[in-house]
């Protein structure tokens, strides 16, 4: 892994490859890969273990939004290249422009593999531009970390097969780099003023700060308590604990799954005491699909997962303290709504 000493692994023509290598001493590691007389492809793997970052980040200008993208790589892919993201060789070309992706950029989709690693480059490219990719956790990646895979596309379950795994293996939370780095992310955060949650935040949680909810995201997501032996779950003590953690995961009113401020429009007072327990004017969520990114509530709630998976943006805007609201489609325009 020296610069002047590339190591080489030729494999068998084919659509799928596997090789082993000693784990280097460095956090990076560069893979080329190609097939003979075809241009070499690059991606760099972080193997440094993810760190929980802030949950809380100042305002900004301008901030984006994908809702729930479910492997669709090529119609993120084509959104963020006509918005100015992304380049030809998909690299990031945003600047110091802040990209929020909702969640549930797993299943469903044939491309889950594809987007969950262009994502994971983005992200850094993005950091070293001055800009930002944040990525919450939605509760399709807590069924697959869980292995509950009932979504699963075939075409992303071939990859699994083609290794002699099953796909949870491939997101484990310890033995997998995307697993590691998908149980790094919060489920919710906030920026400036704008509460931003895959489902959204009920008044079960109120008074309950963003930094404690994401200490115990953190404290379920490990592979203990995530792939225990069920025998365990005799005693008291696992008992309770499971418990919670199915609650803080599954149940109706769980950042990952709550939908009553899209389903319903008579919570103003609800809506209204979240926001002001957790200092902000603005909650957008995903998770509960609409034909079109909508505002309700007067604005204080944006619905942002569309049928269209992955080819919808939201862009608010700062406009002399107020947020102003735009779509971006496949075509790049911001309308107003």
């Amino acid at each position: 892994w020296e610069a002047a000493r590339p190591q080489r692994f030729p494999t068998p023509a084919g659509r799928s490859h596997r090789m082993s290598f000693t784990r280097p001493r460095r956090d990076q590691v560069v893979l080329r890969f190609g097939a003979a007389g075809l241009p070499l492809h690059e991606t760099r793997i972080y193997l440094a273990e993810p760190e929980r970052g802030p949950v809380e980040f100042p305002a900004v200008e301008s901030l984006y939004v994908v809702g729930d993208t479910h492997g669709e790589f090529n119609a993120l892919a084509a959104t963020l290249r006509a918005a100015g993201f992304i380049g030809d060789a998909l690299e990031w070309t945003g600047g110091r422009r802040q990209l929020v992706f909702l969640g549930d950029l797993v299943d469903r989709g044939p491309d889950v593999t594809r987007l969950l690693w262009f994502v994971y480059r983005l992200e850094r490219e993005a950091a070293a531009a001055g800009g930002h990719v944040y990525v919450l956790l939605g509760n399709h990646e807590l069924l697959d970390l869980t292995g509950d895979l009932r979504y699963l596309n075939p075409r992303e379950a071939a990859i699994a097969q083609a290794y002699g795994i099953t796909y949870d293996r491939m997101l484990h939370v310890r033995e997998s780099l995307l697993g590691r780095w998908l149980a790094s992310k919060p489920g919710a955060i906030r920026i400036g003023d704008v509460l931003i949650v895959h489902g959204g935040i009920a008044t079960d949680w109120i008074g309950v700060s963003l930094r404690r909810l994401d200490a115990m995201l953190a404290n379920f997501l490990t592979p203990a308590f995530l792939y225990r032996d069920p025998a365990t779950l005799k005693t008291h003590s696992d008992s309770v604990r499971y418990q919670a953690m199915e609650d803080f995961f599954w149940h109706p009113h769980s950042l990952f799954w709550y939908r009553d401020f899209v389903q319903n429009d008579q919570l103003d007072a609800p809506l209204d005491s979240v926001l002001h327990s957790f200092d902000a004017r603005v909650m957008v969520v995903g998770h509960t699909q609409e034909p079109e990114i909508e505002a309700r509530y007067g604005g204080r709630l944006i619905a942002a997962h569309t049928v269209n998976y992955g080819a919808d943006m939201l862009l608010l805007v700062r406009d002399h303290g107020q947020l102003r609201r735009f779509r971006i489609g496949e075509r790049g325009q911001p309308e107003p709504f």
